[in-house]
């Protein structure tokens, strides 16, 4: 299971980007003025020097991978949060399940305003980010569906609940294609080459070998008699 289907179907939080605000229409007569003759346009793309294309792919990819991983971060501490304030009532897990949830959507604005400052200028990782949040969204939705089959174990509560399912692994599907594509192509860099060995200390030199002892001196000679 790669990251996007963890932090898709595992997280289940929802995460919404609000849709960019369209320019308020001109007047006729000031777009008119504004907007040049096609021929006089023509020339000037014409004689306009071409800009440079530059690949953000891989620093978009990174910012994305980087942006995801403080999501978890922040829903994960908030989850550890709101648990340890449930004492003994812990050991209860519809109570601890029921706290998750609560704590995960309740992280919706938060991750909302982030994700509006998450600047993703190349197409491909901007479709990646665009299945996550797709998936993260019916993640939300399948947290209220849950609670309704618990509650209520309608066969047309199973239905939503399946067909949201169905949904969430199409998405993830998608992403999970995408992802591969990103990481063939923007794979981690590779590890930096071993620094090298330091050079063998010199090994001591060997120790002078002791002076011989000096001769016994010989004995003197017997006295004549």
């Amino acid at each position: 299971m790669t990251k996007f289907t963890k932090i898709s179907a595992t997280a289940l939080f929802a995460l919404f980007l609000t849709a960019c605000d369209k320019p308020a229409n001109k007047p006729a007569a000031e777009q008119a003025a504004a907007t040049p003759a096609p021929a006089a346009q023509a020339q000037t793309e014409a004689t306009k020097p071409a800009e440079p294309v530059v690949d953000t792919g891989a620093e978009d990819y990174k910012k994305f991978q980087e942006w995801q991983q403080v999501q978890e971060k922040s829903i994960g501490n908030a989850i550890n949060t709101e648990i340890e304030k449930l004492g003994e009532k812990s050991k209860d897990p519809a109570v601890v399940q029921d706290t998750m949830n609560k704590a995960i959507l309740a992280q919706i604005e938060n991750i909302q305003k982030s994700a509006a400052t998450l600047d993703i200028k190349d197409a491909q990782v901007n479709a990646l980010k665009d299945k996550a949040l797709e998936a993260m969204a019916l993640g939300a939705k399948m947290i209220t569906e849950n609670d309704k089959l618990a509650k209520n174990p309608t066969p047309d509560a199973h239905k939503a609940f399946g067909e949201l399912q169905a949904q969430l692994d199409k998405i993830a599907a998608e992403g999970q294609k995408i992802e591969a594509e990103l990481a063939t192509k923007y794979g981690p860099a590779p590890a930096p080459a071993p620094a090298p060995a330091p050079a063998p200390a010199p090994a001591p030199a060997p120790a002078p070998a002791p002076a011989p002892a000096p001769a016994p001196a010989p004995a003197p000679a017997p006295a004549q008699k």
